[in-house]
């Protein structure tokens, strides 16, 4: 497994179709560390499609703004995420992150959940669904 410790979060590649951002207790979120831990998602080796779950816990700091600019704008970014998957362990970071998606639709499939188990089993279905239509020759990529 391929990690890397950003001031904010750990940044975890646990499989070639699934990172894991989970944000520190009292981790301040800003444009700042979202950017760090974007970059360090690129670190990893290979350049095939994954699912991302971010995590955040109740007590992290947030900037709002975060909400003020589209975070994947990269191509590069946008090419290797398949899907996004937030977990909000708090009433209010369940509410930014509805906020945040609204206001910036991405290019793959992007969901809130509140329970991380609900985020896995999701970012999981998605992506067994991305090979199964990716062995026949369909969809390059699952859209939401």
């Amino acid at each position: 497994m391929e990690q890397q410790e950003t001031r904010s979060a750990l940044v975890q590649r646990v499989s070639a179709d699934l990172v894991v951002c989970r944000y520190k207790p009292g981790a301040v979120v800003d444009a700042g560390s979202i950017k760090e831990n974007l970059q360090a998602r690129l670190e990893f080796h290979g350049s095939e499609p994954y699912g991302v779950v971010g995590i955040f816990p109740e007590d992290v700091e947030f900037d709002m703004s975060v909400l003020d600019k589209d975070h994947y704008t990269k191509p590069v970014l946008t090419d290797v995420t398949q899907v996004l998957a937030l977990v909000a362990h708090g009433e209010l970071f369940d509410t930014i992150a509805r906020m945040y998606l609204a206001m910036h639709p991405t290019k793959f499939a992007s969901q809130v959940f509140r329970m991380e188990h609900d985020a896995f089993f999701w970012v999981n279905s998605r992506i067994s669904e991305w090979h199964e239509k990716n062995s026949t020759g369909e969809a390059r990529r699952v859209l939401g």
